[in-house]
């Protein structure tokens, strides 16, 4: 591997795990201006086009069919569903509870394996999925008024909750899938029909806004999003796992809970806790383990 390559990567790592974190901050911004799945679904099939611009002018290629239903289907597992109701999930509950909620996505991905393909989980990974439930439940005690209220606040979590399962899902199928694709050129696809599919979605759900009343502060964070959270995130994503091992890549996932509760807390004044702090460390140490001792999450 080219040095200037590897550099490039560690630069793509420190990109992803501070940008990241940050997207969940500037998309509580972005909903307070135009519907989350309207938003959502404009973010991604944006990104998409741009994306998918840009590679078929280099190749000139198209995806066969049967590579575009492939490309349909993780697109609405990621996209249409995880990256829309964790936004749609953001209007009832703190941006940074659902990033903290989102990293434990290496849990879920393996209680699928156990459902769905019947791996045995070693003694070692369950009371690492021990610990890491009982940050999350540390975590929860610091909103046990919000929660017992029942209502929006109780089902931002279980959006959330429910944003995680299918991402999972998309990326186990991803992984065990034997269609050879460009996962370069394939997510821009992945973007786009999601996108497609969230949008229509919202047109059925939500009360749409004219883009015309959306506010200079709206339109910057959406061009962020887009630009930074869907483009070039991505690309740094895909390029550390290019160029970094993946026990190396995976400490992204450590660091964004953390800039989402740091801006979080710093600009929009959402309510922190030291039983929060503390359930947010002993979550990641569950999902450090976890990771350390299950190389296929």
């Amino acid at each position: 591997m080219p040095k200037r390559a590897v550099v490039l990567g560690y630069w793509a790592l420190a990109a992803i795990s501070l940008l990241w974190g940050s997207t969940w901050f500037v998309s509580k911004l972005a909903i307070a201006h135009l519907p989350a799945l309207q938003m959502s679904g404009y973010r991604q099939m944006l990104a998409g086009v741009i994306l998918i611009t840009y590679h078929v002018s280099r190749s000139r290629q198209w995806p066969g069919l049967k590579e575009l239903g492939f490309h349909a289907l993780l697109g609405f597992l990621f996209f249409t569903c995880s990256n829309g109701l964790s936004t749609f999930a953001i209007q009832f509950i703190p941006s940074y509870l659902a990033a903290l909620i989102g990293c434990l996505m290496p849990f879920a991905v393996i209680l699928l394996n156990g459902i769905f393909f019947g791996e045995r989980v070693k003694p070692g990974v369950l009371i690492a999925l021990g610990i890491g439930f009982a940050g999350v439940a540390l975590i929860l005690s610091s909103f046990v008024t919000e929660i017992s209220g029942g209502g929006s606040f109780l089902f931002g979590i279980l959006i959330t909750l429910l944003s995680v399962f299918t991402w999972s899902g998309g990326t186990l199928f991803s992984t065990r899938s034997r269609l050879n694709t460009d996962p370069f050129r394939g997510i821009g696809w992945q973007m786009l029909l999601g996108g497609i599919m969230l949008r229509l979605i919202s047109l059925l759900v939500e009360k749409q806004v004219p883009l015309s009343s959306v506010p200079a502060v709206g339109w910057v964070s959406f061009a962020y999003l887009v630009l930074i959270g869907s483009l070039l995130c991505f690309i740094c994503y895909l390029h550390a796992l290019k160029t970094l091992p993946l026990s190396l890549v995976s400490v992204y996932v450590y660091i964004n809970p953390m800039v989402a509760l740091g801006l979080g807390v710093l600009f929009l004044g959402e309510h922190i806790t030291l039983r929060l702090v503390l359930g947010a460390l002993i979550t990641l140490f569950g999902v450090y383990l976890v990771k350390r001792l299950n190389k296929g999450v």
